[in-house]
Order: C-alpha cells, then structure tokens, then sequence
C-alpha cells in the first residue's frame, strides 16, 4: 500500500512538474513581447511562425525570431523595389533607395544572429540585432515630411522593429541582464 502511494504521489508531482513546464513554454512569447515598445505586433509576428509553439526555450525562441526578421527584411526589399518602378517623383525614388539601402544594411546584421546566438556571443547578438533595428527606423525618418510613408512599408517596419527588439530581449535575457 505504501508503494503505491509512493507511485502516486511522484505520477501527481511529475504531472504537476509538466504541467508548469508547459504553462511557461506558452508563455515564452509574452514573456519576451511584453518588454517591447510594441507588444502586440511582436507576438503577432512571433506566433505566425508554427515553430514557435514547439520553442521551449530562450535560445530556440531566438532563431525563430531571426529568421522572421530576415524573412521580413527580403520581402520588404521587395516592397521597396516594387514601389521604386512605379515612383516618377524623383523625391520618392531618392526616399526608396535610401530605405533599400537601409533594409539591406538590416539584412547584413541579420545574417551574423544565428552564429553569435549559436555560440552564446550574446553581447555581439545584442549589437547587430541593435544595428539591425535602427535601419528601417532610418528608412521611416526618410518620410518625416510629406509624401506619406506608404502604409506597407510603415507595417513591414513596424514589424522588423519589434522583431529585432524581440532579439534583443533575447539576447539581454540569456547574457543574464
């Protein structure tokens, strides 16, 4: 009889260890969003990934989110270079190649995240999803008089920001600060 109470009592603390696990794992992307200026639009761009459901950690949470955010700045650069053959106003065109530029300098510190977060260099990761940031910020500051920034390109910044804030998090999170 005592054996089984035993059997019983470590079924109910395993099931209960689980079940916290589980309840953390889900939280992981609020945990991380809610530290960003923009909360919902991360977790947003964070949980339309079918990847995410299945991160049970920090470090896996990361790769997802550079990989949303790489993705993101490519289809951006398309948006841009869509909106460029239909610009005639010289003042818009000078504005997309200076926000193509800036999407492709975001890109290039982009694509050094995986490495640094697989070698734990989470002070380098911080730096380049940092730089990585300020880029589309510098493409929207190209529209601070009129012509209006166009309503896609705002979106797709507004979501690589929150991305890369979301890196950052990340990053901060794993370095321990």
């Amino acid at each position: 009889m005592g054996f089984s109470l035993n059997n019983f009592l470590v079924n109910v603390l395993l099931l209960t260890i689980s079940s916290s696990f589980t309840i953390v794992k889900a939280d992981l992307v609020s945990d991380v969003c809610s530290k960003v200026t923009r909360p919902t639009i991360c977790e947003q761009a964070l949980r339309s990934d079918p990847h995410t459901k299945t991160a049970a950690n920090l470090e896996a949470l990361g790769f997802i989110a550079i990989d949303l955010a790489q993705s993101t700045t490519k289809s951006t650069i398309n948006l841009i270079d869509s909106l460029l053959k239909g610009a005639t106003d010289p003042t818009l065109k000078s504005r997309y190649n200076s926000c193509k530029e800036n999407y492709a300098d975001a890109s290039d510190n982009l694509a050094e995240c995986p490495g640094f977060l697989k070698a734990k260099d989470y002070g380098s990761l911080n730096a380049r999803a940092s730089a990585a940031l300020d880029d589309p910020d510098s493409c929207d500051d190209n529209f601070s008089q009129a012509p209006a920034e166009p309503a896609g390109l705002k979106q797709a910044s507004l979501k690589l920001q929150s991305l890369c804030a979301a890196i950052d998090v990340i990053s901060n999170s794993l370095n321990g600060l």
